[in-house]
């Protein structure tokens, strides 16, 4: 029988090194398979499953799955959490500068990207409690969240494209409409892309916190009738004011409905209404207008300022 050797002695640790990282690299991988079961599952069957179910997905063995998860509770809360890490790392990646506003948009479009892969399974894993209780409460999760999107509002803030307001309750608005129910049901009911999402909510998000001028980087939601926005058949609106138009002489209402216009507000016009008054008027159409309002979102101005486009 050969005796313990130096050598022996120094190469026994480097092996069980090596056994370890093997151990580490296996443990690391089952988890990693168990976790896109829970997505998997959760996309299918909503929640009703089992660990055993769970094990059987990822095809790994039922004691495996017990030694990474004690409930199937367990393995949705470490679910979650892995999702939100993601997006959390994807924004924290982001080049940011000075163009606050340009940050802000480019954040919007990230989470909207990321919620479109893994948002049809996180809708079944949701907290009962509200995002301020959990992020008064700690919650590792939200405050994660939390950090990475307060300060593209302070500096929105600070630079005066946002009202003062509080900074949590600023992103608690932002959160709630880019809740992952709404974008999923946007891109499964609506059937929008991805794009169309980010940009209705982000405009969204920026009028709940007082900025209304905000238009897209690029435009990519089209028009009513199918028409894709700045194609050749649909080009954009020129912006040159419209010529003032005189009111026509309109006798004052009679009958039970004489006093319920409101005081010192002109009634409103439609785009054909307004078409309509200039073809009586004899006036030429306005250049560049087309003679009936196509696209729902085009507000005709009623004092005769060039047409808005509402996002």
């Amino acid at each position: 029988m050969r005796s313990s050797t130096a050598v022996d002695l120094v190469e026994a640790p480097a092996e069980r090194s090596a056994r370890s990282r093997r151990t580490r690299s296996d443990f690391l991988a089952s988890r990693r398979d168990l976790l896109d079961a829970v997505g998997r599952l959760l996309a299918r069957n909503g929640r009703r499953f089992s660990l055993v179910d769970l094990a059987a997905e990822a095809g790994v063995s039922t004691a495996t799955a017990y030694r990474h998860f004690t409930d199937v509770h367990d393995a949705l809360d470490v679910y979650y959490l892995q999702l939100i890490d993601v997006l959390v790392t994807d924004i924290r990646a982001l080049s940011t500068g000075d163009d606050h506003l340009g940050n802000f948009e480019v954040v919007c479009e990230v989470w909207v990207r990321s919620v479109a892969r893994w948002g049809r399974a996180a809708v079944h894993v949701r907290s009962a409690q509200g995002y301020l209780a959990r992020l008064r409460g700690q919650d590792d999760l939200v405050s994660r969240l939390h950090e990475v999107l307060a300060p593209v509002l302070v500096g929105l803030a600070e630079t005066g494209l946002l009202p003062p307001q509080e900074a949590e309750y600023a992103v608690l608005l932002w959160a709630s409409v880019f809740d992952e129910r709404v974008i999923v049901d946007l891109l499964d009911t609506l059937g929008w892309s991805v794009e169309q999402v980010a940009q209705k909510l982000t405009a969204s998000a920026l009028r709940m916190l007082g900025y209304t001028g905000w238009s897209p980087l690029r435009s990519s939601f089209p028009p009513a009738l199918g028409v894709p926005a700045h194609s050749p058949a649909a080009p954009r609106m020129p912006t040159v004011p419209a010529p003032t138009v005189p009111a026509p002489t309109v006798p004052a209402p009679t009958g039970p409905l004489a006093g319920s216009a409101r005081l010192g507000r002109p009634p409103r016009t439609t785009g054909a209404v307004t078409s309509s008054v200039h073809g009586r008027a004899g006036l030429p159409p306005i250049a560049g207008l087309p003679s009936i309002g196509v696209d729902p979102r085009i507000r005709h101005r009623p004092s005769g300022g060039p047409a808005r486009r509402s996002h």
